[in-house]
């Protein structure tokens, strides 16, 4: 029997086989394919006992395998498929068999113990690594504690960015260089992008649609707060027109760091100090709408101030904001459009699509 510290960040496995070179070699496929081995077991009673010390994520078990010794409290396993069923029974961690038998007596055995897979070997690494991840796919959908898991995670998440906006926010304060001030605002507001990202899916599971529209206008409102520049530089207003479309999880953040950095370059950069309104009256105004158009949604960032200042693509070449800007889109699967207004100012905006199960509205 032995034991392996490995890392809790990748998925631990816990190998029952009596063949040690078998083992082995298992154990090299499961590293290659990154996974953590938690240990070897080379009996029956070895992968029970071992499964209860480790609490691996799963156990891939050959079925002929010695009973061997275990606890004297507990029935000792006879083979794989005892020691199987102990563990489901037991501490509910998956299992998955390997066996060279697909004769209907193993296989009515294997049926009773309730094990997440059952290969036939020789089989192919391929193989073994999907069946290993459909049942940690499985095992997490199944979990009844993993709602409350996740949601503590983005709890702890959120809090963590939270304090570290705030510093990032008294450094800027106390910064007297106007290029540190700027880099530190660029930081707190990707910073405050996250925080209200995981704020937003705290009450969500994996799965769980997230209202965009509350999502939007709080992150909005903050960076607006955050980020409103001070006399003399004109007054400004911010205006919301967010509809109440839902986002898939995977798509919170990055819209999220879309806003941030488009709300950013736009309180910074689209009106010079005593702006005019370009001639015509209108007071300083930047709008963030949320809107479904074609069946996609689309976030746009837009201005009545003095527009882009050269030619885009040259721009975001040079401009780490609009490379940013850029990298979201491609991680919401979207089309990035920027460029001048109609009526003048400037306009980001990305067209993303909604999922799959959107029913439009105008439908």
């Amino acid at each position: 029997m032995s034991v392996i510290d490995t890392s809790r960040s990748r998925p631990r496995i816990l190998v029952a086989d009596d063949e040690t070179i078998i083992a082995m070699q298992i154990g090299e496929l499961l590293e290659s394919e990154g996974y953590a081995l938690a240990g070897v077991a080379a009996t029956a009673s070895q992968a029970v006992d071992m499964a209860r010390t480790l609490r691996p994520d799963l156990v891939l078990m050959d079925i002929v395998m010695p009973g061997g010794a275990g606890d004297p409290d507990m029935d000792a396993p006879s083979d794989g498929l005892d020691a199987c069923a102990a563990i489901q029974r037991e501490l509910n961690i998956p299992v998955v068999l390997l066996s060279a038998h697909g004769e209907e007596q193993f296989l009515r055995r294997a049926r009773r113990a309730l094990p997440a897979a059952y290969l036939i070997k020789p089989c192919q690494n391929t193989q073994v690594r999907a069946a290993i991840e459909m049942a940690l796919a499985l095992r997490v959908h199944n979990d009844p504690a993993a709602p409350f898991r996740l949601r503590e995670a983005h709890h702890r998440i959120k809090n963590s960015f939270s304090l570290l906006h705030s510093m990032l926010r008294i450094q800027e304060i106390q910064a007297t260089d106007a290029k540190a001030r700027h880099a530190l605002a660029d930081a707190g507001a990707r910073v405050l992008a996250l925080a209200r990202a995981h704020e937003a899916m705290l009450f969500g599971g994996p799965e769980s649609m997230v209202d965009a529209k509350a999502h939007v206008e709080r992150l909005a409102e903050a960076l607006f707060q955050a980020q409103s520049p001070p006399p003399p530089q004109a007054p400004l207003a911010l205006e919301l027109d967010v509809e109440p479309l839902p986002l898939l999880p995977g798509q919170v953040i990055p819209c999220g760091i879309f806003l941030a950095e488009a709300l950013t370059n736009a309180i910074r950069h689209a009106f010079p100090p005593h702006w005019n309104g370009g001639g015509n009256g209108d007071g300083a105004t930047v709008r963030v709408s949320l809107t479904e158009e074609d069946g996609q949604a689309v976030l746009r960032v837009s201005d009545n101030g003095r527009g882009f200042c050269g030619e885009v693509q040259e721009l975001c070449r040079r401009c780490f904001g609009l490379q940013c800007l850029k990298a979201a889109a491609e991680q919401l699967e979207g089309c990035m459009e920027l460029g001048d207004g109609p009526l003048g100012g400037a306009v980001a905006a990305v067209r993303f699509p909604l999922f799959s199960g959107y029913q439009s509205r105008s439908a």
